[in-house]
């Protein structure tokens, strides 16, 4: 195969997902996604309702589930400021609990799959512009259980953001709080978001 010029940033991006905070959580939904909304449908995947209505689970799950909720914030806050009141206690449990099992194991199939793919790549094949040779020998010794786990640890994280940027938008004085207590332990995954969200909450 004649060799062709990649630009090599963005391939090696797509292919081991290193993204920032801001955008890995768009990145990840065309590794997921597919499985997930499939597995939703099913009656055996179910999402916790803690105790919602079908309207306020409706956009609680909706929000949840949004691989980049910028695109689509606006209409998604008015949802979840008409049933702030069942939204924040909802929001901080699924803080805690993180993705439901089910979810889990369908992120993990994804990945599997995205990784046969991915080991599919020889690189020698394609001449790599941008990538540094450190960024190439990550990409060849990163074995099927790494970046599995890496997908699913992002994957929960990505959901759990999103919870802590849905209770920056419905939370009282408790859940700045819990937010608050998340941004300061720097070590927590979730810090960022919960950041974030304070930053949103003094700006109303």
């Amino acid at each position: 195969m004649s060799t062709s010029a990649l630009h090599g940033r963005i391939l090696l991006d797509a292919l081991l997902a290193r993204r920032s905070m801001s955008n890995w959580l768009c990145t990840l939904a065309g590794l997921v996604v597919a499985v997930v909304v499939a597995l939703s449908a099913t009656p055996g995947f179910a999402q916790e309702r803690y105790g919602l209505s079908d309207e306020a689970y409706g956009i609680f799950d909706r929000w949840l589930r949004s691989s980049c909720i910028g695109d689509e914030e606006r209409a998604l806050s008015e949802g979840l400021l008409r049933h702030r009141a069942a939204l924040a206690p909802a929001f901080e449990k699924a803080i805690a609990d993180g993705p439901p099992e089910d979810e889990l194991r369908a992120t993990r199939i994804a990945a599997e799959a995205r990784f046969v793919e991915r080991s599919k790549f020889t690189l020698d094949e394609y001449r790599i512009e941008g990538v540094s040779k450190e960024e190439l020998a990550l990409f060849r010794r990163v074995s099927r259980e790494e970046y599995v786990e890496d997908q699913v640890r992002r994957f929960a994280v990505g959901y759990r953001s999103n919870a802590v940027a849905g209770l920056g938008i419905v939370g009282g004085p408790g859940s700045r709080a819990l937010l608050a207590r998340i941004a300061a332990d720097k070590d927590n995954p979730l810090a960022l978001a919960a950041a974030e969200a304070l930053k949103s909450m003094r700006s109303r």
